[in-house]
């Protein structure tokens, strides 16, 4: 049984090579990917671009850990408290739900919260998302930084379907 998700730093766009890479190892690996139109100067272009630059998600068996390491690409390991970053289950759901449904991860509360105010998320493909407020911008605007990744998303919530957590 695979062990708990974490998380890697691989080099500069090279995040689905590393991913394919992994998988022929038989390694399970995620990386959450977005479409954006590109321009370039003669075309515009619809292309998948990772969500999070830079990182790859995987969940190797404990011997596995190591050749992780040796994947070509792979830099090391997200580090956290002295160990390796463990990401949730729940996160790793979320952001395969952002993927399939096309979301524009994007902000825009509509509760009063704080700076600092500690939020869950109580309803649709973000539910159990639990976070911290970093900042706003005109009273409306939040980023929320996921707890277990380090890493602010900026998320289209209404009101009602979030609740600040005391």
């Amino acid at each position: 049984m695979p062990d708990h998700w974490k998380v890697i730093y691989v080099n500069s766009r090279a995040e689905k090579k590393v991913a394919e890479r992994l998988s022929r190892s038989n390694i399970e690996c995620y990386v959450p990917l977005k479409r954006e139109v590109r321009q370039w100067s003669d075309r515009k272009k619809l292309v998948e671009m990772p969500m999070i630059s830079g990182y790859v998600f995987v969940r190797p068996l404990a011997l596995q850990r190591d050749k992780v390491l040796q994947c070509a690409g792979v830099l090391q390991y997200v580090r956290y408290n002295q160990g390796d970053a463990i990401v949730r289950d729940m996160e790793i759901e979320a952001l395969r739900s952002i993927e399939q449904k096309g979301y524009f991860v994007d902000g825009a509360f509509g509760v009063n919260l704080m700076i600092g105010d500690t939020a869950t998320i109580n309803y649709g493909p973000f539910k159990g998302l639990r976070g911290v407020v970093k900042s706003t911008s005109s009273g409306e605007l939040y980023t929320l930084a996921i707890e277990s990744i380090d890493y602010c998303l900026n998320l289209r919530i209404p009101k009602e379907k979030k609740k600040k957590v005391d």
